[in-house]
């Protein structure tokens, strides 16, 4: 189709935007729908094979809606009323075609059906490669083997830098052999001697990579294969995606996405806003961390409507959980300009923006993973302290316990339904689980190893899930450990390089997965998983799970790509929507604050500093890097044994 004609055909579609009756669904009161059918020049056989998707945003109320074309049609039901721009994402990372069309504006009235017929023209696609990150002026695209051609230094490079930095990371990089040397150095000194843990004002503590990473053996052997493949004449590149994941039609014609930016804020960093994480408020409120611009959201789904609060100090919240009473419990990592010197914990009240900090007097020993429990306490990781810290409601104050193995930096934690606290080690290779009442830790050492490990949550039966950000290999793992025996079992998830983050259950006990592109259903009962693309090119950090059975997440590197922080729902079944709102479901571990009622604290902006000393003793000269001090058990990947295990470990 020439340009002339194939842009009067879009002119037509916008003007043929009319209001139509057709029997579906009852809308939601106030909210309307658009649909249309989609006829796609270029391809060989229309658009009856495509599954794309299309994406209709309202800049007035910074609010986007994404559905799928299936079929040659498409329908986004239950939107705010206003004017949408209808376009096609040349580059939207979960396809393998592309789609181009100037947009197309259609109006939406309460109550009302619109129709907007489009005609894109195919293309071929921008950004036909794995991982979130986007390259806006393009990039030379080559198969992982191209790239990394096979040699003496790249089982070495995929131990020791692709588990933690993906497969795009290296190409992106063309340095000579002293540079590779500098930047390796950062991960393999301790921190008294330059080493990436002074980043966050540490002074103390390992390399983030050790000797059973990259053994002094290895390191001239890596260097030589960085200097001759990603030397200062080679071309940034990244890693093509050679098989996509298999999409269910059906399951995805049913699928929509609501995404709701946050508006920019005067004075804060645009380049560096970006969603870091979010919880969902019994009152159906969502909060959302915007890490590089300092804020703390909150978001009423209902109208859209968001209010902005600023951290204290300019610290740059990480992650949050909400109160009972709707004020934000958060861990800090500080000023973007003092990484380091955050707080444990940071006590919002959303409604007036006033804040209590509490801190501990050494730099590092910020908070990260926040969570309540039952009682109204508050668990929160300290990553770069290797801790775990309680902040006791009875008495305001927070201690914590030193994790039993060195390095081990926890990460992401959840509180399983008899109140046993688990936390996913960064490094560590393992899931560990911290007993209140004993006062003792128990790890569950997972066999992909080395790994990344951040997230995880408990099902129905108190099985505990978690997933492999990082490994060696295509694939990422999908985990449980067995509520009853400890015995572990690993899933392959079928999406190459999508580094899953974080795992959470719905109240039907399916596992859902967050991770670069797309969202991944886990079904226990058959053990299949079912995907479905985000409508943005990005990575997810951060899920939870509605009562309405909306699943939310936080497109983090959409946002900082481009337009700030957002926060977006994916409705499995666009028909079976009856609230916007996003209220927490008592039956799940990361809602006990739908459950605690009372008492509360008040915030009285305040710093308030905490003793530094830790709650047990703990020798780590005693204790080899990354091992616990006993194991025993078993572990299967997909019903495979593979002889990982378990250990207690006593904190005194």
């Amino acid at each position: 189709m020439k340009a002339s004609n194939f842009l009067a055909c879009a002119l037509m579609a916008a003007v043929s935007a009319v209001s139509a009756p057709v029997s579906r669904a009852a809308l939601m009161a106030g909210l309307g729908e658009v649909s249309g059918t989609v006829e796609v020049s270029g391809a060989a056989s229309g658009a009856k094979e495509l599954v794309f998707p299309v994406y209709l945003y309202n800049k007035e109320k910074h609010v986007a809606y994404s559905v799928f074309v299936v079929d040659g049609a498409y329908r986004a039901t239950n939107m705010f009323p206003g004017r949408y721009e209808i376009t096609f994402h040349n580059g939207y990372a979960p396809s393998e075609i592309g789609l181009e069309m100037p947009p197309v504006s259609v109006d939406v009235d309460a109550g009302k059906r619109s129709v907007a017929n489009l005609a894109p023209k195919r293309v071929a696609p921008k950004l036909n490669y794995v991982e979130s990150r986007s390259y806006p002026d393009g990039i030379e695209v080559q198969p992982y083997d191209e790239i990394y051609p096979h040699g003496p230094g790249r089982k070495i490079l995929e131990h020791s830098c692709i588990v933690c930095h993906g497969v795009n990371f290296i190409p992106g990089y063309s340095l000579n052999r002293d540079g590779w040397q500098a930047l390796i150095d950062r991960m393999i000194k301790p921190a008294q001697e330059g080493g990436s843990q002074t980043r966050f004002g540490t002074v103390f503590g390992p390399p983030v990579v050790g000797h059973e990473r990259l053994s002094p053996e290895d390191l001239p052997v890596l260097l030589e294969y960085l200097d001759k493949n990603f030397g200062l004449e080679s071309k940034p590149r990244a890693v093509l995606q050679e098989a996509w994941p298999r999409l269910d039609r059906a399951v995805l014609a049913k699928a929509q996405w609501i995404e709701y930016r946050m508006p920019y804020v005067p004075g804060t960093s645009k380049r560096r806003s970006a969603a870091w994480s979010m919880n969902i408020a019994p009152s159906g409120n969502v909060y959302v961390t915007d890490f590089g611009a300092g804020l703390l959201w909150r978001l009423d789904p209902e109208t859209g409507e968001t209010k902005s609060c600023p951290m204290p100090d300019g610290e740059s919240g990480h992650n949050l959980v909400v109160d009972g009473d709707e004020t934000v419990w958060l861990g800090a990592l500080g000023p973007l300009d003092r990484l380091g010197e955050g707080s444990v914990l940071v006590h919002i009240d959303p409604k007036t923006c006033l804040a209590d900090r509490y801190k501990f007097p050494e730099t590092g020993s910020f908070g990260h993973t926040p969570l309540l429990a039952l009682n109204g306490d508050v668990w929160v990781t300290m990553i770069n302290r290797n801790a775990l810290a309680h902040w006791e409601r009875a008495t305001d104050k927070v201690s914590y316990y030193l994790d039993p193995v060195p390095d081990a930096l926890p990460y992401g934690l959840d509180i399983d339904h008899q109140g046993k606290v688990w936390f996913g080690e960064y490094f560590g290779g393992a899931i560990t689980r911290f007993d209140p009442e004993t006062k003792t830790f128990k790890r569950f050492k997972v066999q992909t190893f080395p790994n990344n490990l951040r997230r995880l949550g408990a099902d129905s039966k108190n099985n505990m899930w978690f997933a492999t950000w990082g490994n060696i290999g295509k694939n990422g793992f999908l985990g449980r450990i067995s509520a009853t025996t400890g015995d572990m079992v690993e899933f392959t998830i079928p999406i190459e390089y999508s580094h899953p983050y974080d795992v959470q259950p719905d109240p039907e006990d399916n596992i859902w997965v967050a991770q670069d592109n797309y969202l991944a259903k886990f079904d226990q009962k058959t053990l299949g998983f079912t995907i479905y693309p985000v409508p943005e090119r990005t990575d997810m950090i951060k899920l939870e799970i509605a009562q309405s059975g909306a699943v939310w997440t936080t497109p983090r590197s959409a946002g900082s790509g481009g337009y700030g922080a957002a926060a977006i729902a994916l409705y499995p079944d666009k028909d079976a929507m009856t609230t916007l709102r996003a209220q927490a479901n008592p039956k799940l571990t990361n809602n006990h604050l739908a459950q605690y009622r009372g008492p509360f604290t008040r915030i009285t902006g305040t710093v308030k500093w905490q003793k530094p000393e830790p709650q047990n003793q703990v020798d780590y000269k005693e204790i080899p890097r990354g091992e616990p001090l006993d194991t025993s058990g078993k572990s299967t990947r997909a019903g495979k044994g593979n002889g990982a295990g378990s250990a207690d470990l006593r904190s005194d």
